[in-house]
């Protein structure tokens, strides 16, 4: 039996360290190769540059643009041509909705329902970019000036790195 012993405890001791490593391993390889999504790095920089406050909000332009399968530019242009980008957004209504009269109780609040609504209301759904346009603002110059902003965001449409 004591012959036994000294064997056993070095094969527990080395499963125990071998489980604990890898566990350590895993954990790091998580931490080292945690990637970014680049859409939210090039919109808080195009925002950040600009000065505007919205730029916090990237992260909420980007989910809800997935959520509801917009192009993720789409939203914070508009924010940017209507607010400049929350420069003027009274009510937190970074889109202008409703004539500028609709009231937000956050940012998050109006990306959301702005989001929603460009995909499931009557006017909006199932429309193409442009039709979309026309439906938020009938003006030539609008839409023009928003695609302008959303290839100034970034050209890419489908630029997109998951994150892990």
């Amino acid at each position: 039996m004591n012959q036994f012993w000294p064997r056993t405890a070095v094969i527990v001791a080395g499963l125990f360290c071998a489980i604990t490593a890898a566990g350590e391993i895993e954990s790091d390889v998580t931490r080292i190769h945690h990637l970014k999504d680049v859409r939210e790095v090039r919109l808080r920089r195009f925002l950040a540059e600009r000065d505007c406050p919205a730029a916090d909000s990237a992260a909420a332009f980007l989910a809800e643009a997935d959520e509801h399968g917009l192009d993720w530019r789409l939203l914070p242009s508009l924010a940017f041509v209507e607010t400049t980008g929350g420069k003027f957004a009274p009510n937190n209504n970074l889109f202008g909705w409703a004539n500028g009269l609709a009231r937000f109780a956050t940012r998050r609040d109006a990306i959301h329902e702005v989001a929603r609504s460009m995909a499931e209301d009557r006017p909006y759904k199932g429309r193409s970019l442009q039709a979309k346009l026309w439906s938020y603002n009938q003006s030539d110059d609008y839409r023009r000036l928003v695609l302008f902003v959303m290839e100034q965001i970034s050209p890419a449409r489908q630029e997109f790195v998951p994150t892990l």
